[in-house]
């Protein structure tokens, strides 16, 4: 039986106590080490040997950042931030994610009282970035068990010039989001509409530095609004974005429907409503994630006619959302986030004529 090997850094002592009894129980899970400050945890850095690192951002001396920085540099490690969306705690957790965090959990959204669903939340997320699979496991993802075919990645019928790119992603998004969008340069001549698995009051903080970071115009779409060039829509969390046509107009419409869906925003409904809107003219990207969010939506996009690309397996942070397309036949290509991007600006820039 695989086991993961957790250390907990948090300037609190409650805190650590509090997580240290939510993880001990676990038969899978080595609580190696608990620190009270990042000069503590990179003082027993290489004698603990963690696989995860959870890690609180607001700290005295370090501080979480700066703490996070040292072990990507030491030792790089999984590392589950726990944050809060409130005042500097979005664009820190954000910033986080950019320099080598794995995940994070929004402890606002969970009481430390509500003892079972944090420490549920938080085994998934330690079993997710590790890769290490829960022997208590009850229900499997389907796609574990459906055989996977190969995509298709030669003659393919290239629609021709698009007029939208419609990406989304989980676990491990947000830097390979950017990665791929630097390589798109100052002049994107379609929108590029983008949901990113986050919880309420992220997803603005996500958008603002996208937009400090990149040449071309990000924000969060937080009203019905016309899709523009050269622009990068990011679906607020808590609504679902959905793309429709009018006449010659592209519009991002916002609706709490379905209800029912795992994540809200769904790639899928972002996914569908694209391949009804657009069809043949929308490029579709899936990325890193666990589950299979978004991998219909692009089965249906690809069914349309547009193009489809994934990430490949060796640089996803969690294979689940690819796996799930790749075995619904629904990806035209498939690689690492460079070759993402570099295939994307070529496709986005193709001229109408050079349609086959």
């Amino acid at each position: 039986m695989n086991t993961v090997r957790v250390a907990v850094v948090d300037d609190s002592t409650f805190i650590r106590k509090a997580i240290t009894r939510m993880l001990e129980g676990h038969p899978q899970v080595q609580l190696v080490g608990s620190a009270g400050s990042g000069e503590e945890l990179l003082t027993n850095l290489e004698r603990w040997q963690p696989d995860v690192i959870t890690l609180d951002l607001d700290m005295p001396g370090m501080g979480g950042l700066a703490t996070l920085d040292r072990v990507m540099t030491q030792r790089p490690t999984a590392v589950i931030i726990l944050s809060t969306h409130s005042g500097e705690g979005a664009p820190m957790t954000i910033e986080a994610l950019h320099r080598g965090a794995t995940d994070f959990i929004d402890k606002q959204r969970y009481s430390l009282v509500d003892f079972e669903a944090l420490r549920g939340v938080l085994l998934e997320k330690i079993f997710q970035v590790t890769g290490v699979e829960r022997v208590d496991d009850e229900e499997q993802e389907t796609s574990e068990s459906t055989p996977l075919v190969e995509p298709v990645t030669t003659d393919v019928s290239i629609p021709g010039a698009y007029d939208v790119v419609v990406m989304g992603a989980s676990t491990g998004g947000p830097p390979t989001i950017q990665t791929i969008l630097e390589r798109l340069g100052d002049s994107v001549p379609v929108p590029v509409v983008v949901v990113q698995h986050m919880p309420i009051g992220f997803t603005q903080a996500f958008a603002e530095r996208l937009n400090a970071y990149l040449p071309i115009r990000v924000r969060e779409v937080v009203v019905p609004e016309r899709l523009m060039p050269e622009t990068v829509y990011i679906a607020a969390a808590g609504n679902h974005l959905r793309i429709t046509r009018q006449d010659a107009e592209l519009r991002a419409e916002i609706s709490t429907e379905p209800m029912d869906t795992p994540h809200v925003p769904s790639i899928d409904v972002l996914f569908e409503s694209a391949a009804r809107a657009v069809g043949r003219r929308a490029v579709g990207v899936l990325l890193t994630g666990m589950g299979s969010d978004g991998a219909k939506g692009l089965a249906a996009l690809k069914q349309k006619g547009g193009y489809t690309l994934a990430q490949d397996e060796e640089s996803c942070i969690v294979y689940g959302m690819p796996r799930s397309a790749l075995a619904l036949n629904a990806i035209n290509e498939m690689g690492a986030p460079e070759m993402i991007g570099s295939r994307l600006s070529e496709l986005i820039t193709m001229p109408a004529d050079s349609r086959r």
